[in-house]
């Protein structure tokens, strides 16, 4: 072995050995395509390069401007998605500090997870998935498309056509997997031996067809930021709510209260604690059935009081017709959009702003592959879906002109 391979190769063997045994160590870390040599003696571990390899994405950089929960409002206090990500990795963390997981691998999956996120949060993505259906393309889901990014759309190289970043599959899974919406008292990962790249790729195709299998991560990392992303979000959306005058902290159901907190601060603190004290010397990550009941009941008073509320502040008038305007808009973006692409309106935002970026070799490897199959609606979803807020209002302004 060459020397300067083998001082690379025994600066991650120590890092192995900073984690235990239900860990997935840097040495197990698996990636589709072949890299580079340069890249295989790479001082960082191959997850801190993921996580490198993230941060710098045109999708990632697009959070800054994304829906966390409360769109439409002039408060730069509120929160993002781009905060957001950064709590579940920290939290996440956290898991795997104390529990002796691979932190690289966490932070990689926790930053990426929500890259899929179309604009206008759960909302504009059950838009999309209207469309979607609508125009038989399956089901949309933040999930798959989070996928879609980071494998075929991103650019790993500015110079050459988007191939994606060549991820591992660990944190590819980890995307793929994240659900900090379903209520589960605790898990394991789906199998002893991990996963494949075609199990990876099966669940992938089946995500953006029906999207009802229950999709369990490959790894102990992967569940630590799918249980990262609930208490993340549960307190910081109440502190928003109080901070919009939606609820008051005295709203907080006392079941909830007198077991979890009141404040975000109380509330994460307690769900990490006891999360930890119930998994440290287990076979899975999970909560202790007290703590897990009274998180499931906060769960429904935020849905109740705070997520179907969101729009208070609107006038009632405007809360009858805001979903159907919303609706109205992503529908007319699309088309115009899908238009554009039928016609080759090489100026058109589409074309300027999404293809130009994807594919440097005159729209050979993006476009006139879907253009054959019959896929441009793809492209058109894809361009949404990819767009922050205020960008979806520039083209919807554009569009609504002609």
């Amino acid at each position: 072995m060459d020397p300067k391979n083998l001082k690379i190769y025994r600066l991650h063997m120590r890092r192995d050995s900073d984690i235990k045994e239900k860990a997935i160590s840097d040495s197990q870390a698996v990636r589709y395509y072949e890299e580079d040599e340069e890249s295989k003696i790479d001082i960082r571990p191959a997850f801190f390069r993921d996580v490198d390899r993230i941060v710098h994405s045109k999708a990632y950089a697009r959070y800054i401007d994304k829906t966390q929960v409360f769109f439409g409002i002039n408060n730069a206090n509120i929160t993002h998605r781009s905060l957001h990500v950064i709590l579940v990795a920290r939290i996440a963390r956290q898991i795997g500090r104390i529990l002796k997981f691979n932190t690289d691998l966490i932070e990689a999956i926790a930053l990426s997870h929500d890259v899929g996120h179309s604009p206008f949060g759960h909302l504009g993505e059950a838009i999309l998935n209207d469309i979607s259906l609508k125009n038989h393309m399956g089901v949309f889901n933040h999930n798959a498309q989070g996928i879609r990014w980071l494998s075929t759309l991103e650019k790993r190289f500015p110079d050459k056509p988007a191939k994606g970043l060549n991820l591992t599959l660990q944190v590819l899974d980890g995307v793929l997997c994240h659900d900090g919406e379903v209520n589960e008292i605790a898990l394991k990962p789906v199998t002893i031996n991990g996963k494949s790249w075609e199990d990876h790729f099966k669940e992938y195709k089946e995500s953006f067809n029906v999207n009802q299998i229950k999709r369990i991560p490959m790894s102990f990392e992967g569940i630590a930021v799918r249980f990262a992303d609930s208490v993340a979000y549960i307190g910081r959306d109440i502190e928003d709510a109080i901070l919009l005058k939606i609820i008051k902290r005295s709203d907080i159901p006392n079941s909830c209260r007198n077991v979890l907190g009141d404040t975000n601060r109380k509330i994460m603190k307690t769900l990490i604690m006891d999360l930890l004290n119930t998994s440290l010397h287990n076979d899975r990550i999970g909560y202790s059935e007290n703590t897990f009941e009274a998180f499931q009941e906060l769960k429904r008073f935020n849905y109740d009081c705070i997520y179907s509320r969101r729009d208070m502040h609107k006038s009632e008038d405007s809360k009858i017709s805001y979903l159907e305007n919303l609706t109205k808009q992503f529908n007319l973006i699309f088309e115009n959009s899908l238009r554009d692409l039928e016609e080759e309106n090489f100026k058109a935002p589409i074309f300027i702003d999404h293809i130009e970026y994807i594919d440097d070799e005159k729209y050979t490897t993006y476009l006139e592959p879907n253009k054959q199959n019959g896929n441009l609606k793809l492209i058109a979803r894809d361009f949404i879906a990819g767009m922050s807020d205020k960008y979806f209002h520039e083209i919807f302004s554009l569009y609504k002109t002609d």
